[in-house]
């Protein structure tokens, strides 16, 4: 295999459950505001707050793809949060087990400083750490594939 693709999405039920009691416990203070002819702005606010982070836990997806150039991540479609190492800027890449919660406080967008990470569930990952030791896990639910694509590239570390 030479290249290897992921895309992963947030599916915790717990997760989509926690959102939609809160979507839905945010939404009777706007009705009953609506039967008694009183609408405020701050029930909009926090029913449309609830409404907009559902709809980015359902749309927001993790790509992986590790192909002859390097690996590339990023969260859609939050453009803004995209990596890309090269396979010289890379100095070690192996597949490991890894404690989401222990280590980086959950799953997401996570870490600071010289240790970040890009999961969404599980806790199998890449690990990448650069020349210059900045450390950054990819979470994936594929770590056999991934394994076997990094195998056929560590002549290129």
């Amino acid at each position: 295999m030479r290249v290897f693709k992921e895309e992963q999405a947030f599916r915790q039920w717990w997760i989509l459950l926690i959102l939609g009691i809160t979507l839905i416990g945010t939404s009777f203070p706007l009705f009953r505001s609506y039967e008694n002819s009183d609408l405020s702005i701050s029930g909009f606010i926090g029913f449309g707050l609830v409404l907009l982070v559902l709809i980015l836990f359902l749309t927001l997806r993790l790509h992986t793809k590790i192909d002859s150039n390097g690996i590339k991540t990023s969260f859609e479609p939050l453009t803004f949060f995209r990596k890309e190492y090269k396979w010289n800027e890379i100095s070690k890449c192996y597949v490991r087990k890894y404690a989401p919660i222990r280590e980086y406080g959950g799953w997401g967008i996570r870490g600071s400083g010289k240790s970040k990470a890009y999961n969404v569930s599980g806790n199998m990952g890449i690990q990448i750490i650069t020349k210059d030791q900045k450390k950054f896990l990819i979470g994936t639910n594929k770590p056999e594939e991934a394994k076997r694509v990094l195998e056929r590239y560590q002549d290129k570390l």
